[in-house]
């Protein structure tokens, strides 16, 4: 990790989303209790999914705060896999201070992956273009909230932007959203390290199908 940034791994206070689910209520009481490893609730536990994934492109998450509470958030199971990741927490340039500091006194080619008005699909290309980058920012928030990080943080503005192309679909099911490029984080950096370097995104995305299936089982049937 960066120097003076600490890596920060999401913690789940409580299952509070499944609480509002038909779950029956000393199944709550189980779920209340989180693993000591990964952080989710015992009743979903993901150890047994988790695969270490080495990745040598240096993936920084900008995370907004609520995001961070969000119990299906997809960056707690990068930081499970990933060996090269760092997230940072904060909404406001001041949030992101000792970052950009960083970036300056470490000024290795770095492209920021978020579907901005200027961003560049990320087609055969732009891949053969992007071939030199070693480092990826992503922003993981809300799509209002994304929006809001990236306004407020002009100087992400240095650094090129890319999307990931419309006919790669998002799997993510759990959390839907009718908007162009719907990927989860999870995804986003998946798909991206299987282009910069080639990288098996399938430990990844088993991971979020893992996440899924478990949280499903939670879910109320429908007729």
């Amino acid at each position: 990790f960066p120097s003076g940034i600490s890596p920060t791994v999401c913690q789940m206070r409580s299952a509070g989303v499944s609480l509002r689910l038909s779950v029956p209520v000393d199944s709550c009481l189980v779920m209340r209790k989180q693993c000591p490893n990964c952080g989710y609730p015992v009743q979903t536990c993901l150890c047994h999914a988790v695969q270490p994934v080495t990745n040598y492109t240096e993936v920084i998450i900008l995370q907004h705060p609520k995001e961070s509470r969000h119990a299906k958030n997809t960056v707690r199971l990068l930081n499970l896999a990933l060996s090269n990741i760092t997230v940072i927490r904060g909404k406001l340039a001041v949030d992101f201070t000792e970052l950009e500091q960083y970036l300056r006194a470490d000024p290795k080619p770095t492209a920021v992956f978020y579907p901005a008005e200027q961003s560049t699909e990320f087609s055969h290309g732009a891949e053969k273009a992007s071939a030199r980058i070693k480092r990826a920012i992503f922003i993981d928030a809300s799509w209002k909230q994304a929006y809001g990080i990236w306004q407020n943080n002009a100087w992400l503005n240095r650094y090129p932007f890319f999307k990931l192309p419309l006919h790669q679909s998002g799997q993510y099911t759990i959390r839907n959203s009718d908007l162009e490029y719907s990927f989860s984080t999870l995804e986003a950096v998946a798909y991206t390290l299987a282009s910069l370097e080639q990288l098996d995104p399938a430990p990844l995305l088993r991971l979020l199908n893992t996440l899924t299936a478990q949280w499903q089982r939670f879910l109320p049937q429908r007729d």
